[in-house]
């Protein structure tokens, strides 16, 4: 599995890094799917549906937003993505 962006990570330093832009996808939808197939197509249809269309609305006319992440944004980015991992594989530890 890829980290698969909706808005692409280049293209956005608002979107690159929220939870809400990436979900998992295959390696060819994030790939070549998303370049030459319907993968993007796709994938809008899923975002509307999952956060709503006024979300994906927002998300598109603030891409080009710009945003300053400072170190202190880092660290705290880090440490609650750690925090999450850490919650899965208890949960994921707990079911086996």
């Amino acid at each position: 599995m890829d980290g698969g962006h909706f808005i692409p990570k280049g293209s956005s330093s608002r979107w690159a890094l929220e939870e809400q832009n990436v979900h998992p996808q295959c390696k060819g939808c994030n790939g070549f799917g998303m370049k030459h197939g319907s993968a993007e197509a796709q994938y809008t249809m899923w975002m509307m549906d999952w956060y709503g269309r006024d979300a994906v609305e927002y998300m598109l006319s603030t891409k080009k937003d710009p945003v300053k992440f400072y170190a202190s944004d880092y660290r705290e980015m880090i440490a609650d993505w750690e925090e999450q991992i850490k919650a899965h594989e208890r949960r994921i530890g707990e079911r086996r």
